[in-house]
């Protein structure tokens, strides 16, 4: 599916966040007191068609309010401007809190098909507005072999978390799982010969969001798979054996285009209904000349 995997979701299909908190009966993160709650980022699905996007990530960093007047108010901080968080520790929207990260360099573009990279964990209290990930500059596209630079035009990358991204962990059963879809498809743009990135960031979860699964042959057609409607889109690049998994869907009916290659002809299905907390498989297609 289209879906950094922080949440950087392809350019990049994208981020598995897992944070651990208390709710309220709204469903909105709640402060507990002085106890701090775990927090885990994960990267996950980048779907598109190159064999490497490198992002160089020096930092990621959560943004937390500790007003308790505000716990209720999913919508708080919806008029806080990525831009004006650069370089700024704090502002009337919260705290920026670091993750215990490894720095380095990720391959967003392997992260496809339900696959997850794990990048940083933390304790907070809080309730958790924003994820920001600062980027350096060894970021490139590698592609038969031939490493091209990739240009970031910000050194930041903002994703903003509401409750209906937050999910039980299954691994961590302490925790609140929430992923980042880093759309690479979209989000990455080759302008005169320059690759660019222009990060489209979408978090979600397994349980209000759907899944879709498929399988889709012969290997040599190469198909580039659209999951869309009137107001969601996602691709998805199938592995050798044909099997494809999408993410972060919303409820809905959905059609799937098949964009093939090497002479063989696209297909398109339609009435593919999803529905929240499931994973709908999709009819096995044979593409044909």
């Amino acid at each position: 599916m289209k879906k950094i995997v922080v949440g950087l979701a392809a350019l990049m299909t994208a981020l598995f966040f897992v944070v651990a908190c208390n709710k309220d009966n709204n469903g909105s993160i709640a402060l507990n007191g002085n106890t701090k709650v775990p927090l885990v980022v994960y990267l996950t699905d980048g779907p598109l068609r190159l064999d490497t996007v490198n992002l160089d990530i020096k930092n990621v960093e959560v943004k937390l309010d500790t007003n308790a007047s505000h716990m209720s108010d999913d919508h708080f901080g919806d008029k806080d401007v990525d831009s004006l968080n650069d370089r700024q520790h704090h502002d009337g929207f919260g705290i920026w809190d670091t993750l215990q990260f490894t720095p380095g360099v990720y391959n967003v573009a392997a992260l496809r098909n339900g696959l997850d990279q794990s990048i940083g964990t933390g304790s907070f209290a809080g309730t958790i507005r924003k994820i920001r990930l600062t980027l350096g500059t060894n970021n490139n596209i590698i592609q038969n072999g031939v490493t091209y630079p990739l240009v970031v035009n910000s050194r930041y990358v903002y994703v903003s978390i509401n409750k209906k991204h937050h999910q039980k962990d299954s691994v961590n059963t302490a925790a609140t799982a929430l992923r980042i879809d880093v759309d690479l498809f979209r989000s990455i743009k080759l302008v005169n010969g320059t690759y660019y990135f222009l990060p489209y960031l979408k978090p979600f979860n397994d349980s209000d969001f759907g899944r879709l699964v498929g399988l889709v042959t012969p290997s040599d057609a190469k198909p580039l798979v659209t999951v869309f409607n009137a107001t969601d889109t996602a691709y998805a690049i199938p592995e050798r054996n044909g099997f494809y998994k999408v993410r972060g869907l919303a409820a809905g009916t959905y059609s799937i285009n098949f964009k093939a290659m090497n002479g063989y002809k696209d297909t398109t299905i339609t009435n593919q209904v999803i529905q929240l907390g499931s994973e709908t498989k999709a009819p096995n297609i044979i593409l044909h000349k």
